[in-house]
């Protein structure tokens, strides 16, 4: 079976993070016997500058993605003008993350990236048994993926999409997920729904968004405990995932094959 592992969003910090994502999630998939395509969209911002989470005037490195060793990788300039209409539209309604709307720019190019990470996919002609993982290349993922049990709903049709357990915040959390071929198009474009999901919701919320778009789709969908944290282009870890990494202890590693 093949399992599609597509990257998005911003490279920002793979040099501290693609060695979990090697030995935690690609090695436990190899030696469980499925074939890997890794696809990626990046976007590339001239600078960092981000006060939410202590970043400022970091200059990305446009070769950061050779980390991943991907099959197809798609590097686009990160250009405001690209999600102005959804932008202008979602920053019409009160501030969900309250740090004068730069998160939720930030989200408008997340989910962006996303979309296009999903019409790279959609080239390499997924087959309806592929399963695809979505993944930000900027967490660290703590523990090692146990593929029979992790995927077993997805392999079994007993659900459609395996999503965090923790921080949700009221809604579904959006950091990774594991999907069947079908929900992973709902998953993927969910960026081309944002207008409608803003004049429903009121307002533009990660993790609501998530939670509107999967039950109004109707998928079916069970969570994982397997954690991740953020880390920033600088190696240091979100203060919100602080606390995680500090009950994890090391990370579980094993090494690539």
């Amino acid at each position: 079976m093949r399992v599609v592992v597509g990257y998005f969003g911003l490279t920002r910090s793979l040099r501290f993070t693609a060695p979990a994502i090697r030995g935690n999630i690609l090695a436990p998939l190899r030696q469980h016997g499925f074939d890997i395509l890794q696809v990626g969209h990046f976007n590339l911002p001239e600078r960092i500058d981000n006060p939410r989470s202590g970043e400022a005037g970091i200059v990305p490195d446009r070769g950061e993605a050779a980390l991943l060793d991907l099959d197809l990788c798609w590097i686009e300039p990160q250009r405001d003008g690209a999600i102005a209409r959804e932008y202008e539209l979602a920053s019409a309604f009160p501030d969900a993350f309250a740090d004068g709307y730069a998160s939720l720019r930030n989200l408008c190019h997340q989910l962006r990236s996303l979309d296009r990470l999903w019409s790279l996919i959609t080239l390499a002609a997924p087959d309806p048994a592929d399963l695809v993982i979505f993944l930000r290349p900027d967490l660290l993922y703590l523990d090692r993926l146990d593929p029979p049990t992790t995927l077993a709903p997805l392999l079994a049709d007993a659900c459609d999409l395996v999503v965090p357990s923790w921080q949700g915040w009221g809604g579904i959390n959006d950091r990774f997920a594991f999907a069947t071929a079908a929900a992973a198009g709902i998953y993927a474009s969910r960026w081309r729904c944002l207008v409608d999901a803003c004049l429903d919701m009121g307002f533009l919320h990660a993790e609501h968004f998530l939670r509107q778009v999967v039950e109004r789709a109707g998928l079916r969908t069970v969570t994982t405990e397997l954690r991740a944290v953020r880390v920033r282009a600088d190696g240091r870890i979100s203060g919100n995932d602080a606390t995680m990494l500090a009950a994890a202890g090391p990370p579980a590693l094993a090494p690539a094959e």
